[in-house]
């Protein structure tokens, strides 16, 4: 069985990869060794990977729900069922099929023949070959409290004493703004000026999971400009929207209304239903109303750093 699954885990959730061809040290790209785990964990989750399309049509009987390509989506009895569909509403080829069951636990993946060449020449850049995982890894964070948002993430240490830096005195932050508003500038420079005390989490998409101890913020593997990613996972200090500007200073925001507007704007959205998004507005208010959000103007100097480290002081509060 060692040849034909891998495990992955991701924000507190175990992705199960199985194939109907074996794998290999390279079969997925380097990016996701940080998420490699050993076995199934409390919350499994299951993908399987076939090399051909269905002879049968799982759709059959099934709703239309969603149609934008590269994806048409139906809900049949029985769960949801993916078809990768060509831009040209004329042409009817089918890239791919996806059979999901209702709650997205358990996936049957059919890749056209060619992708089985694909898969032996390795180097994948997600684990269910689609252009992206976060499609159907969406679906699953809404069912546990969490949500994914487009941010960078990092995770920065506290003041270490003689015994050094241990869990609680590790903090998440979060970098929130559009394409060019700096989120991989301020990965690297945070990196360069803190150098071993600060980890990226990833530069373009990270996860927010509410936990019994209050939200936490991990990494993913769907990074952008910067190529470090991580699978480790921290409190939540503080979310922050950032305007490049000559000045280096974090301003608290106190109008939770507008903290929301731009979170939702944040949202990584796969195929949108009506529990998914009722789901997901529950999470961004408990986030809104629990975790200080600030306005960081910045340089390129790196003279943010120490009002960033300010926040890991336990003197700091909101």
């Amino acid at each position: 069985m060692q040849d034909e699954c891998r495990y992955f885990e991701i924000a507190g959730i175990t992705v199960q990869v199985e194939s109907d061809l074996p794998f290999t040290d390279a079969t997925f790209d380097v990016k996701f060794e940080s998420f490699r785990a050993d076995g199934p964990g409390d919350d499994t989750v299951f993908i399987r990977h076939h090399f051909e399309l269905p002879d049968e049509d799982p759709k059959a009987g099934g709703e239309e729900v969603y149609r934008r390509p590269p994806w048409a989506i139906y809900r049949t009895d029985a769960g949801w069922v993916y078809e990768g569909i060509a831009p040209d509403p004329d042409d009817p080829a089918l890239h791919r099929v996806a059979v999901f069951d209702a709650d997205h636990m358990r996936g049957e993946l059919y890749n056209p023949a060619q992708s089985a060449q694909w898969w032996r020449d390795g180097g994948l850049g997600s684990l269910t070959m689609f252009p992206s995982d976060q499609i159907w890894l969406a679906r699953l964070l809404a069912d546990r409290d969490a949500c994914y948002l487009h941010s960078g993430g990092m995770i920065i240490d506290g003041p270490s004493g003689a015994g050094g830096v241990d869990a609680a005195d590790r903090h998440g932050f979060l970098f929130v703004g559009h394409s060019d508003a700096g989120k991989s500038t301020t990965m690297e420079l945070v990196k360069r000026e803190l150098a071993e005390r600060a980890e990226i989490l990833c530069d373009d998409r990270n996860i927010v999971r509410r936990w019994p101890d209050g939200f936490r913020v991990h990494g993913t593997w769907s990074h952008g400009d910067v190529p470090d990613v991580s699978s480790a996972a921290a409190p939540l200090r503080a979310i922050l929207f950032l305007e490049q500007s000559p000045e280096n200073q974090i301003v608290p925001l106190t109008d939770r209304r507008l903290v929301w507007q731009r979170l939702l704007a944040t949202l990584i959205r796969p195929m949108v239903t009506a529990d998914w998004w009722h789901k997901e507005m529950d999470v961004l208010e408990q986030i809104v109303a629990e975790v200080p959000c600030f306005t960081m103007r910045f340089d390129r100097s790196g003279a943010i750093v120490p009002e960033l480290e300010r926040l890991t002081l336990p003197s700091w509060s909101s």
